[in-house]
């Protein structure tokens, strides 16, 4: 989906809220770095995690915070420049101004800077939660971790993936240059805190952010994008879920699912699929260097439901991870890059009345 801005006059009380929030930054950072911080709320928009990571300028640090009460199981981010994550730590740590400098110029939030952006995330989610509980009732928050996301990039799955509300901000620490951070939460507790359904501009706008309300695991492959409307669409005879890493994979799995008739539901990259919720689907999984624990994953599913047919799509195979593949019981086995048409045909040989045993990449 396109990023969508709120429609004027529109998300009074969620504005309200949030400037109360961005101002609660303010004063409990700045308090505890003993430097003036100023915040300045933007206007918030609602984006798909793709589009965000797309669209980053810039390397952020992540705070991620985990709400309960009547909001259990929901998570509170903020993001800050990386530079200003630095910065902010040092002065905690009361570094001296120079080596905060010279930190801020290599941009890698590491060492003692990761620890002391940890203890500013406890402070800043208590202050959070103060807000919360006057202006929203039956909620609270805490800090839960905290990690980096990259243009692009989201390696550890920090923004999960659910299609989130993002309520920007300007930020000046001390004498620093100023930069960008946001908080952000997924567009279904944004509706909730305003109480009322979220406008955006237009009707095509509005539509978009009807659509911004759902997880984004129910994405389809019925959509105009990336050449669909060119292939000829199979009938619908199965379901597929996706738990993919990389997302160039994503543009030859839709394609396929098209050609061999599936419904494509894809999975955020945090997400670790539960046996139980696949029964008689499909699963894919991509595995890249350095993922070996998706092997784990295909033969946990395969001891649980043998109904559920497994996919592994190999980056740079290898004879042992071809091997690990094997031995994971996987029900088909291909390198990626691979031909779109041949994946479908894999695809169409794990429907009901259909065999082929898998066919491995050649190392």
């Amino acid at each position: 989906m396109a990023t969508n801005t709120l429609k004027q006059g529109s998300g009074k009380e969620i504005k309200k809220l949030f400037a109360l929030l961005t101002g609660s930054i303010s004063e409990t950072l700045g308090s505890l770095v003993n430097r003036e911080i100023v915040v300045r709320p933007t206007e918030p928009e609602v984006t798909d995690i793709e589009t965000f990571l797309a669209n980053l300028p810039r390397a952020c640090a992540v705070a991620r915070g985990a709400m309960d009460k009547g909001f259990a199981g929901k998570s509170f981010y903020a993001l800050f420049e990386v530079p200003d994550a630095i910065a902010m730590a040092g002065l905690l740590m009361m570094t001296p101004d120079d080596v905060i400098a010279q930190r801020r110029t290599k941009g890698v939030l590491e060492g003692e800077d990761a620890e002391a952006f940890g203890e500013l995330g406890n402070v800043l989610y208590s202050g959070l939660g103060n807000v919360l509980r006057e202006q929203v009732g039956n909620i609270d928050s805490r800090f839960q971790d905290h990690g980096v996301v990259k243009p692009g990039v989201d390696k550890d799955g920090m923004l999960g993936s659910e299609n989130i509300a993002l309520f920007g901000f300007r930020m000046k620490v001390g004498d620093y240059p100023e930069s960008t951070g946001a908080l952000a939460i997924d567009a279904a507790t944004a509706e909730a805190w305003n109480k009322a359904p979220l406008e955006f501009g237009g009707a095509e706008a509005a539509q978009a952010a009807q659509a911004a309300a759902q997880p984004s695991t129910s994405t389809s492959i019925r959509g105009d994008d990336d050449g669909l409307e060119s292939i000829p669409a199979a009938p619908i005879r199965g379901t597929l879920a996706a738990f993919l890493m990389q997302p160039e994979v994503l543009r030859t799995l839709r394609r396929s699912c098209r050609r061999a008739g599936f419904e494509l539901r894809r999975h955020g990259r945090g997400e670790i699929p539960n046996p139980a919720a696949h029964k008689n689907e499909v699963v894919v999984l991509d595995v890249p260097t350095g993922e070996d624990r998706r092997f784990d994953w295909c033969r946990r599913i395969k001891d649980i439901s043998e109904t559920t047919k497994v996919v592994l799509l190999i980056h740079h195979p290898s004879r042992q991870r071809v091997t690990q593949a094997f031995l994971s019981r996987a029900d088909a086995i291909l390198g990626f890059p691979c031909d779109e048409m041949l994946l479908a045909q894999k695809l169409g040989t794990l429907l009901p009345g259909a065999s082929e045993p898998p066919a491995a990449p050649t190392p």
